[in-house]
């Protein structure tokens, strides 16, 4: 008698360790639904209930919004502990805690917010996509802090684990409005005290961050392969600083890049602001942050490739996106042109590198992208140094019409804007006699290949 109820007693409990095993080993691979651990245990509810108590805080249940079977997944404690806490800095500067993001086992990241607007994704949110290190500057940021975050030093070589890891332990001063991580916002916090540039200090300060950067990558996470540097000035606020040796080419483009942003707003399309100056042997842009408002204010920001890569996953091409959005209710009509008219411009300059992060969205309250940023990085690539320094030839631009259709409403301002950077340039005395003489070819020529698509002149 004795010997049968122990015996029961052991069959019970080894029951029990292999459910407890047969659900972790299932929730290692991701998160499932009840009803999934329900079919697959062949087990009653209050047995499933008795049984995923087992893994203690190990196990997150969460339901999406609109979905009315809950979910469970495996905590990590790598990269960082789970949940981390989620901050926004708003317009005025003020720091509010959202929510929280959880990293699961099997890669998947689980966002608790209020109000509605909890999600589960596959990876990392778009958000935090958009926030990682990239480009010049976080492929030496990376080398950086490779170190201090135990990650590996080149960029290229990170996984959404190392991306999470820097965000929620050094990412204080990344692009948009979102910080993650006690970590972080401690940072964030402990930089306010920093004071901005005062204007005498500019020449020191901008040497001092040029040579910086160049050597170790310490800065901001900002995409792109341009050198630069970030800081905040007195008199402009924050920048985004890119630079280059004076009277090379590249610094040409910088100036260039002055001229195509300056002529955009012109055309009534927002661009950010730009200003270039030359400081002992360096020749600098100083781009106003749009993401950033007066000391301490932010806003909501992210990139066409964050936005693409969670709702889409094509990545082709810029009007292509903006007809996507406009169809999913992201972007009005207007936002769309838009896009199209920086399509259009950009080929009437020879621009041809318009990657997916090089166009970015505004974001709303709720971290959904809902207008169109102010444009950037406009510039004629076409004329920029490749592979070992060599400097492409100074020929005419050849604008493609592919895909941009024959709107009159988006040629008429793209060549607008392109007319005046032509001319700007070439009677710019910044920049060298070849590029000026080929600045006011391309002027005449963008005229001539565009005429039929613009609106017939009056008639007398």
């Amino acid at each position: 008698m004795n010997y049968s109820l122990n015996n029961s007693s052991t069959s019970k409990v080894q029951g029990e360790a292999e459910r407890v095993a047969l659900l972790r080993s299932a929730l290692s691979q991701g998160p499932r639904s009840s009803v999934e651990l329900l079919a697959m245990l062949q087990a009653s509810q209050p047995t499933f209930s008795r049984t995923i108590q087992k893994l203690g805080p190990e196990v997150i249940r969460f339901r999406e919004p609109g979905v009315r079977t809950p979910r469970y997944g495996l905590l990590r404690a790598e990269p960082v502990a789970s949940p981390q806490p989620m901050f926004r800095v708003d317009a005025e500067g003020r720091v509010a805690e959202i929510g929280s993001v959880s990293f699961l086992r099997g890669g998947g990241t689980w966002v608790d917010a209020p109000r509605g607007t909890s999600s589960f994704h596959e990876g990392l949110p778009p958000a935090m996509a958009f926030a990682a290190p990239s480009g010049y500057l976080g492929a030496r940021l990376a080398k950086a802090v490779a170190a201090a975050l135990g990650v590996p030093p080149p960029l290229r070589d990170w996984s959404d684990d190392h991306r999470a890891s820097f965000l929620c332990r050094l990412g204080a001063d990344v692009g948009g409005a979102l910080i993650w991580g006690a970590d972080s916002f401690a940072l964030h916090m402990a930089s306010r005290r920093a004071a901005a540039v005062p204007a005498a200090d500019i020449p020191r300060v901008y040497r001092d961050l040029a040579t910086g950067t160049a050597q170790t990558g310490t800065g901001s996470s900002a995409g792109g392969e341009q050198p630069k540097f970030t800081c905040e000035t007195e008199a402009r606020g924050h920048l985004i600083v890119k630079f280059a040796r004076r009277a090379s080419r590249s610094a040409e483009l910088l100036v260039l890049e002055e001229l195509a942003l300056r002529s955009l707003s012109k055309a009534g399309i927002a661009a950010a602001r730009a200003h270039y100056l030359e400081l002992d042997d360096y020749g600098y842009l100083e781009v106003e942050r749009f993401d950033r408002v007066g000391r301490f204010g932010r806003r909501g920001l992210i990139s066409a490739g964050a936005v693409d890569d969670e709702r889409f996953g094509m990545r082709d091409n810029w009007p292509a996106f903006a007809q996507r959005c406009e169809e999913a209710r992201i972007l009005d009509a207007d936002a769309v042109r838009c896009v199209l008219v920086l399509a259009a411009f950009s080929e009437l300059i020879g621009n041809g590198d318009r990657h997916f992060e090089n166009l970015s969205l505004l974001t709303d309250d709720h971290d959904r992208p809902n207008a169109l940023a102010p444009a950037y990085d406009m510039l004629p690539m076409v004329y920029a140094p490749v592979g070992g320094g060599i400097e492409p030839e100074l020929r005419r631009v050849a604008p493609s019409f592919l895909g941009l259709g024959a709107r009159t409403d988006v040629w008429q301002p793209a060549f607008e804007a392109a007319r005046s950077f032509w001319a700007a340039a070439a009677a710019d005395p910044r920049l060298s006699a070849p590029m000026r003489a080929i600045s006011g070819a391309n002027g005449m020529h963008v005229a001539e290949v565009v005429a039929p698509l613009l609106p017939a002149a009056p008639t007398r």
